[in-house]
């Protein structure tokens, strides 16, 4: 089981409920685990029994609910859930995990917007994590930027945020691009309840085929395999 964490302030929703489905399609148990701080995720994926925190949508698992990853892990044990072998996990609230969950993760992912709102907030989220851990660094991340214009925003004013992090980057970050056209899949994928990909760029599609190259080790032939795969499948 891998345990991935995606934090920074930002609406990273949409690119990881893409990419859980193409991990799904690639025949992957995946969970993907709501720690925003505004649940968002129930807003966003067709709830047909509100009251389970657990819920199948579109091939993959999504909790929601839950105040933190440990009591999580309490009901998936006491319902004796099945097993994943990817768990996604979408963290804005400093104390949703603990610092061995931290430290034990098998990959970090900061995700920046280029809002000034969303990063002076992500800023005091880094306060708050350095703050939990006295003398020990935190680890190492990958970077990735959503909602990238092309010529109309530039990395360097988010790296400006975040020039004094003190934080370890893995490698050039990845730009998820944006347009109208995006925008517009976002808001009839929520409105009718399913995730369908096909629509997305080709840009767009590239850049997630990165991000998962980046953190698994499938192989470019088999992410994109499962790509189109997940194109063809509308639930």
């Amino acid at each position: 089981m891998k345990t991935w964490i995606f934090t920074g302030i930002c609406d990273k929703s949409d690119m990881l409920l893409y990419m859980c489905k193409i991990l799904a399609t690639g025949h992957k148990r995946v969970l993907l685990v709501d720690g925003a701080v505004d649940a968002k995720y129930k807003h966003c994926i067709s709830v047909m029994h509100p009251q389970l925190p657990v819920k199948e949508f579109s091939g993959f698992d999504v909790a929601t609910g839950f105040d933190n990853y440990q009591a999580l892990v309490e009901y998936l044990e006491a319902m004796e859930e099945k097993t994943y072998d990817y768990i996604v996990m979408d963290v804005e609230k400093s104390d949703f995990l603990n610092k061995h969950e931290w430290d034990t993760a098998d990959a970090h992912v900061w995700v920046s917007g280029f809002e000034v709102t969303g990063l002076r907030k992500s800023m005091a989220l880094l306060d708050d994590l350095r703050a939990a851990r006295t003398d020990d660094p935190l680890p190492p991340f990958y970077r990735v930027y959503v909602q990238v214009i092309d010529d109309l925003t530039d990395e360097a004013y988010i790296e400006g945020y975040m020039e004094d992090s003190r934080i370890q980057w893995l490698g050039p970050p990845v730009k998820m691009p944006w347009d109208e056209l995006f925008f517009a899949l976002k808001i009839k994928n929520e409105h009718a309840g399913r995730l369908s990909i096909k629509s997305l760029s080709r840009q767009y599609k590239r850049s997630l085929s990165e991000l998962i190259r980046m953190l698994t080790e499938m192989e470019q032939r088999h992410i994109r395999r499962a790509l189109r795969q997940a194109g063809r499948r509308h639930a």
